[in-house]
Formats: C-alpha cells, sequence, structure tokens
C-alpha cells in the first residue's frame, strides 16, 4: 500500500513541480507576480505543506509496522520489503523535491511580503506629505 501511496505522492509533487516552474518563468520574464501566479503561489504553498503531513501522518514510511513492533521475527520480513520497493530512498526523493518548493516558496513569500511593506511605506510618506502641505497652507492663512 506504501508503494502505490508514494508513486501517487510523487505525481502530485512533479506536478506541483510543474507549476511552481510556470510561476518561476512568469516573474523571470515579466519581473512581478500576477495576481494569477500570487493564487498559484498560494496553492502551491498550501498543497505542499498538505502533501508532507500525509506523507508523514498517514503512511508512516519513516515508522516501524505495529506487527514488526509486536513480532520480531517480522521486522527483518518489514525491512526487507521496505528495501525491495525502495520506500525510503522514494521518500527522500519525494522530501526533496518538498523542501525544494518550500524554500523557493519562501523566498517567493518574502518578496511579496516586502513588496506590500514598501507600499504601505510610500502611503504613509505621501499622507505625511499632505498633512505638511495641509499644515503650511493653516499656517500662511489661507487655510
Amino acid at each position: 500500500a506504501q508503494t502505490v501511496a508514494l508513486d501517487s505522492y510523487a505525481d502530485t509533487v512533479d506536478a506541483l513541480l510543474s507549476a511552481f516552474a510556470a510561476i518561476n518563468t512568469s516573474v523571470k520574464n515579466t519581473g512581478n507576480f500576477s495576481p494569477m501566479d500570487k493564487e498559484t503561489l498560494f496553492k502551491v504553498v498550501a498543497q505542499n505543506n498538505s502533501l508532507m503531513l500525509n506523507i508523514i501522518g498517514k503512511l508512516g514510511i519513516k515508522d516501524r509496522s505495529d506487527i514488526a513492533w509486536e513480532l520480531s521475527e517480522y521486522d527483518s520480513v518489514y525491512g526487507g520489503m521496505k528495501e525491495e520497493f525502495e520506500l525510503e530512498d522514494r521518500f527522500d526523493a519525494i522530501e526533496f523535491k518538498l523542501n525544494t518548493i518550500q524554500s523557493n516558496a519562501k523566498f517567493f513569500l518574502e518578496m511579496l511580503a516586502h513588496q506590500k511593506s514598501t507600499s504601505l511605506e510610500w502611503i504613509i510618506v505621501v499622507l505625511i506629505a499632505f498633512e505638511s502641505a495641509l499644515m503650511i497652507l493653516e499656517m500662511s492663512g489661507q487655510g
């Protein structure tokens, strides 16, 4: 069951990588995020987090089987099957891809936060300049 689930997760992760590659290409070509890119980025981040939680929580790739815990003679069979189906290696490959998406997404999210912060700073500067102009008009007697 774990091997089939890992195949399914690997396909989903590959689709996420493709979506993320499209965002990268769009940002590379335009120099900024479109509203569609932002929405796609947020969906990729959410799905990335969800996948990692599902793989770790539901599949239990890093956990020993309950039967292997209870009956030591099944532990070697379980270990052999994990090796035969390359579960650890396949999990590591998926984990690497998910971590790559996560670190790149973190960079883009920090860029978005910085852009928003810069916009807010400019709004504050304009408001201060407007208030200063009103104060100058009022002090000169024209206001």
